[in-house]
């Protein structure tokens, strides 16, 4: 896959389909194989852009800090590697505060922003749970059992109690190269810092704010607190699935996200 040098930053970027673009931000750890339920339903009507964040996937790890805000300036160096001035924006989790701080920094290459089970700055829960992992991940802990240790903060006990449906999730969790744990610590310690509650009223672009009602690591209220920020936003529920609701209900995630950007 391609290598695009972004902000000073090798990152691997997939541009496929064809439409008004359309670029994707994933979270925490993720590369842009995570986005394998969208692919198809996406570039049906868009050209899709994915990329892998700063040291996820087979992106260049450089030296930190890393922030939020040099995040959003690697995924609008993404727009400009190649040539796209303006484009639909989609981040999930860690991808929505990124899109959150381009739609502040950068309002006019957004057309329209999702921002999905995502949250405005950390409160005390969020932090205990991202140091816990940070920890764990620097003291040597194997990745993919660290993972699964994980995993009911991220798909729901529907899925945890179905072994073909949870195969069939860890089967996309597997498909990711393996992130460097320095990697996991800087992106890490740029979600600890983040902060755009304050900010958000100066975000102009349409915005829908996806939760997920089974979501425990990104609950409503922090979806609520995005939406209230932001003027004109829209909150929208999905009925089910946990944080990994794009991959545990790409059908409804999918479905929400389409209609939106049809608009």
């Amino acid at each position: 896959m391609p290598r695009l040098r972004c902000n000073g930053v090798e990152l691997r970027v997939e541009d496929f389909g064809s439409g008004p673009p359309l670029l994707c931000i994933m979270g925490l750890g993720a590369s842009l194989e995570t986005w394998v339920a969208q692919r198809d339903a996406f570039s049906a009507r868009y050209r899709v852009i994915l990329f892998d964040n700063r040291g996820a996937g087979e992106s260049e790890c450089p030296p930190p800090p890393w922030t939020v805000p040099e995040m959003a300036a690697d995924a609008v160096g993404v727009l400009d590697a190649l040539g796209i001035e303006r484009a639909h924006v989609i981040g999930v989790s860690m991808g929505g505060m990124i899109a959150q701080e381009m739609a502040i920094g950068w309002p006019e290459r957004i057309d329209r922003m999702v921002v999905a089970v995502s949250f405005a700055r950390p409160d005390p829960l969020r932090r205990a749970f991202l140091l816990f992992r940070r920890w764990a991940r620097l003291q040597g802990a194997d990745l993919v059992h660290e993972g699964v240790a994980n995993l009911p903060w991220l798909v729901s006990p529907r899925v945890l109690n179905d072994p073909d449906r949870l195969e069939e999730i860890l089967g996309v969790v597997g498909a990711m190269p393996l992130m460097a744990a320095d990697a996991y610590s800087h992106q890490i310690g740029a979600i600890l810092e983040h902060d755009t509650l304050s900010r958000l009223r100066a975000v102009r672009a349409p915005t829908l704010v996806l939760a997920a009602a089974e979501d425990v690591l990104t609950p409503l209220m922090l979806s609520r607190e995005i939406a209230d920020a932001i003027p004109g936003a829209r909150l929208q529920v999905l009925p089910q699935g946990n944080h990994a609701v794009q991959i545990e209900d790409p059908e409804a995630f999918n479905e929400a996200v389409l209609r939106f950007l049809a608009e």
